[in-house]
């Protein structure tokens, strides 16, 4: 019987075919595999690489929405445009990411509208107390009201590539507030450039405590302040309801956002591309808000569940604060809150509770 253990030289011969066989194998694998999973565009091969900054941390569902985005936004593009992403405090708060913005050392960013309105006062009427019920008027104002708010972004040298949010916020307190006349001398957390807030906490004879809101958890806890006001989610991920005994169930106001690119950028892409950009990162953000508003209502659970105790305000009192309201908007200088917006918003919020 023959065989190549017996005759060494006939397995000599036979070798060289036999790895001939195996690399021609292994080249074909590769390229079939080449062309089922071609490999991701790499920055270096982008034609435009846009830099952007958000808050939101690194390992957040928020990240991962904003990392889906850059992906089917390189494959939409065919690697023409994508992200560089920053996430959380890594190029500071919103006040350092927008001087970074507006200086050229990065493209693109996302801001609370808390941040937006001193870009853009138009968008501080989205703010006002009391304003919105629910989620759905929220959503038919800002849809009728876009067209004009990009275009006033516009003006200012930036385009909106998508609409997010905060949320509605709540008032937390370290004491239960069921009237108005529980503000009164009360340590009222404020920031420093929200003159509309500080109108109504003034109104109701409050005392308010500038501070900036790394150091709010602080004060809850050594009691420079009594009284802080944000989202369900926010309270959460900081802390602040460890140092709370009560939320009240009215949310006190809407807080937006928003995703911003310079013009001078967004010009340099093609029509086509703007288009593309448009539509990939408006599909996105509105994953940013539904993902917002689910985690706010599971932050809520959790922070009841922990302790910190749900009270109403009393019916009386509810028209009573929105008295105080209406008293505190006239006063508010037009330049921080332009009236004629203010009332183009409230006329199709009438106009949508009528139908």
């Amino acid at each position: 019987m023959i065989t190549l253990w017996n005759y060494p030289e006939l397995a000599r011969h036979e070798e060289p075919i036999s790895r001939r066989g195996k690399y021609v194998a292994v080249i074909f694998f590769s390229l079939f595999l080449l062309l089922l999973c071609p490999l991701p565009i790499k920055a270096a091969d982008l034609q435009h690489e846009i830099k952007l900054a958000t808050l939101a941390p690194e390992n957040s569902s928020l990240m991962k929405i904003f990392k889906e985005m850059d992906i089917e936004l390189r494959e939409e593009t065919e690697g023409r445009v994508g992200f560089k992403l920053f996430s959380g405090f890594a190029l500071g708060d919103e006040r350092d990411i927008f001087r970074k913005l507006r200086f050229g050392l990065i493209q693109a960013a996302t801001f609370t509208s808390n941040f937006l309105a001193d870009i853009n006062p138009d968008i501080r009427t989205l703010q006002v107390p009391f304003l919105f019920n629910n989620y759905q008027e929220v959503d038919y104002v800002l849809e009728k009201m876009v067209d004009e708010f990009n275009q006033s972004f516009s003006r200012q040298g930036y385009q909106v590539l998508g609409w997010s949010e905060i949320g509605f916020i709540h008032i937390m307190s370290t004491i239960p507030i069921t009237k108005v006349e529980d503000l009164k001398g009360k340590k009222v957390w404020s920031r420093a450039n929200a003159p509309l807030a500080n109108a109504v906490f003034n109104k109701a004879q409050a005392s308010p405590v500038t501070i900036a809101s790394p150091d709010v958890l602080v004060a809850l806890q050594t009691n420079l302040v009594e009284v802080v006001y944000n989202s369900p989610y926010y309270a959460l991920v900081t802390q602040w309801y460890t140092q709370v005994k009560y939320i009240n169930n009215l949310p006190l106001a809407y807080i937006g956002g928003a995703l911003l690119v310079s013009n001078k950028t967004f010009s340099r892409l093609s029509s086509q591309d703007q288009k593309t950009t448009k539509k990939v990162c408006g599909k996105y953000t509105r994953r940013l808000t539904e993902r917002t508003r689910k985690d706010n209502d599971d932050a809520l659970k959790i922070i009841l569940s922990r302790g910190v105790q749900s009270i109403p305000l009393e019916a009386k009192e509810s028209a009573y604060f929105k008295e105080i309201l209406d008293q505190a908007v006239l006063e508010v200088d037009p330049k921080s809150l332009p009236k004629e917006t203010l009332q183009k918003v409230r006329a199709t919020l009438k106009e949508y509770r009528a139908n």
